[in-house]
């Protein structure tokens, strides 16, 4: 069968175009960067088909708790639901084997979904925007369709999302080879709530001109029906939002009596100074502080299941004066220093935290308290 497509121009001259490899991964990487539909929105989902905003290429991503990027994932998009997509993008001529390149991408999306601080993610997306002078907000509110709508809840939604594993994987290549294709049908059929798919996208040229031809892998009809049962008993069934009480007791089952107790200190210790705790919605619910002053509010700490609990510095960037990079690094080295605990340099726009166990000792829980006192006190103050 001949591997060509052929055109008519406007004066019923032909056109014949033939595949040929792309250039270079670089030029097929700022094709979709700079026309994100060439992601076949339409093909990913038929009755509701995606739009894609790019966050960010290059994407890093971090291996710990505040840490600087481990690995650099080609693209980060999300689509209109704020669902993240993770793009790999991957020539015929790569002789990587298919398994490293499957596994490169399971390593980012299961850092991604614990590690990725939401307002980092936000600020990558107001960089790219910059570097292209448009402006985020504006961006987004096309993307959306829509003028009024509520910014901070789409990014809200993006982080639900993010936390409950409800990601979208996708393999790009020319050519996308039958050992990835089964791969990729497997997983995606395994898999939810998250989404594995591959994009092959034919690449055809002739005097002049370059046609692209994407073709969609991974949704089988299996697939479609695990996830549509799965999702009749996720997605239209909310989860319920937990009290405080049911919160404890849930981490009691994880992580015994003593930090518990230490976590039921630091809950008395902010509402007694004015935060309002909320539980997130997600498969591993956090209790977050929210905490009000004049000029707004802001989420200064965060406790997790996992027996974190953290000093959100991602979530006080709006707030003076910790909207300066050398005031939220003064609290990283404080809590370094006091604590033993070793952050990397990413920390000062993440969440560095310290294990509840390592707070059962009231002395130890009495320095970290020192360290958000102060913390309120300057923002209250506004410097």
């Amino acid at each position: 069968m001949s591997d060509g497509v052929y055109m008519i121009r406007d004066d019923n001259t032909l056109v014949e175009m033939r595949s040929s490899p792309f250039e270079s991964e670089e030029l097929l990487q700022r094709l979709l960067a700079t026309h994100p539909s060439l992601i076949a929105g339409d093909a990913v989902d038929p009755n509701h088909p995606r739009r894609w905003l790019l966050i960010a290429r290059e994407q890093a991503v971090p291996g710990e708790e505040g840490g600087s990027g481990r690995w650099s994932l080609d693209h980060l998009f999300v689509d209109q639901d704020g669902v993240p997509t993770l793009v790999e993008v991957k020539r015929a001529s790569d002789t990587r084997g298919r398994r490293e390149v499957v596994a490169q991408m399971l390593d980012y999306a299961a850092n991604g979904v614990v590690y990725w601080p939401i307002d980092a993610i936000k600020q990558q997306f107001e960089r790219t925007c910059a570097s292209g002078e448009r402006d985020a907000d504006e961006a987004l509110r096309e993307h959306l369709g829509r003028p009024d709508a509520d910014l901070n809840e789409f990014w809200r939604n993006v982080d639900v999302n993010l936390r409950a594993g409800r990601i979208r994987m996708v393999f790009i290549a020319d050519v996308i080879y039958p050992e990835l294709k089964r791969i990729v049908e497997f997983l995606n059929e395994q898999m939810s709530p998250a989404e594995v798919i591959a994009l092959e996208i034919k690449h055809y040229t002739g005097q002049g001109l370059r046609t692209l031809v994407p073709r969609l892998i991974g949704r089988t009809a299996e697939a479609e029906r695990r996830k549509s049962t799965r999702s009749s008993s996720t997605t239209d069934s909310p989860r319920p939002e937990l009290n405080p009480e049911e919160w404890f007791a849930k981490l009691t089952e994880q992580r015994g009596a003593g930090e518990t107790a230490v976590a039921r200190a630091v809950y008395d210790w902010w509402v007694a100074r004015g935060g309002k705790y909320e539980i997130t919605t997600a498969q591993k619910p956090s209790m977050i502080v929210k905490l009000e002053h004049e000029h707004g509010h802001c989420w200064p700490s965060i406790m997790r299941t996992n027996g974190r609990v953290t000093t959100a510095l991602c979530y006080v960037m709006r707030s003076a004066p910790f909207d300066a990079v050398e005031a939220r690094r003064e609290v990283l080295e404080t809590l370094q220093r006091t604590f033993g605990q070793r952050y990397g340099e990413r920390a000062v726009d993440g969440e560095p935290y310290v294990p509840l166990a390592l707070l059962q000792e009231p002395a130890e829980l009495e320095k970290l308290f020192a360290i958000w006192q102060s913390m309120i006190d300057r923002i209250r103050a506004g410097a």
